[in-house]
Protein backbone atom coordinates (compact mmCIF):
# COMPACT_ATOMS: atom_id res chain seq x y z
CA UNK A 1 0.00 0.00 0.00
CA UNK A 2 1.16 3.49 -0.73
CA UNK A 3 2.24 6.04 1.74
CA UNK A 4 0.09 8.09 2.53
CA UNK A 5 0.90 11.55 1.64
CA UNK A 6 1.65 9.87 -1.69
CA UNK A 7 -2.51 8.62 -1.96
CA UNK A 8 -2.87 12.18 -1.36
CA UNK A 9 -0.95 13.34 -4.51
CA UNK A 10 -2.18 10.82 -6.46
CA UNK A 11 -5.60 12.30 -5.63
CA UNK A 12 -4.52 15.49 -6.18
CA UNK A 13 -3.14 15.27 -9.67
CA UNK A 14 -6.52 12.97 -10.60
CA UNK A 15 -8.64 16.12 -9.69
CA UNK A 16 -6.25 18.27 -11.84
CA UNK A 17 -6.59 16.20 -14.69
CA UNK A 18 -10.05 15.54 -14.36
CA UNK A 19 -10.88 19.33 -14.03
CA UNK A 20 -8.22 20.27 -17.32
CA UNK A 21 -10.18 17.49 -19.03
CA UNK A 22 -13.81 19.54 -18.19
CA UNK A 23 -12.46 23.14 -19.21
CA UNK A 24 -11.42 22.13 -22.52
CA UNK A 25 -14.55 20.35 -22.78
CA UNK A 26 -16.27 23.41 -22.04
CA UNK A 27 -14.34 25.23 -24.63
CA UNK A 28 -14.92 23.07 -27.38
CA UNK A 29 -18.63 22.40 -26.63
CA UNK A 30 -19.62 26.12 -25.67
CA UNK A 31 -16.74 28.24 -27.08
CA UNK A 32 -18.75 32.26 -27.26
CA UNK A 33 -20.05 31.33 -23.52
CA UNK A 34 -16.24 30.05 -22.66
CA UNK A 35 -15.19 32.99 -24.46
CA UNK A 36 -17.65 35.56 -22.41
CA UNK A 37 -16.49 34.03 -19.18
CA UNK A 38 -12.91 34.36 -19.66
CA UNK A 39 -13.97 38.32 -20.64
CA UNK A 40 -15.82 38.50 -17.25
CA UNK A 41 -12.92 37.55 -15.40
CA UNK A 42 -10.59 39.49 -17.09
CA UNK A 43 -12.60 42.98 -16.91
CA UNK A 44 -13.06 41.97 -12.86
CA UNK A 45 -9.35 41.24 -12.33
CA UNK A 46 -8.29 44.31 -14.09
CA UNK A 47 -11.14 46.64 -12.40
CA UNK A 48 -12.76 47.66 -14.99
Amino acid sequence: MLDQNTDRTWWMIGAVVVGALLIGAAKVAFPEVFDSVVDSFKNTLAGK
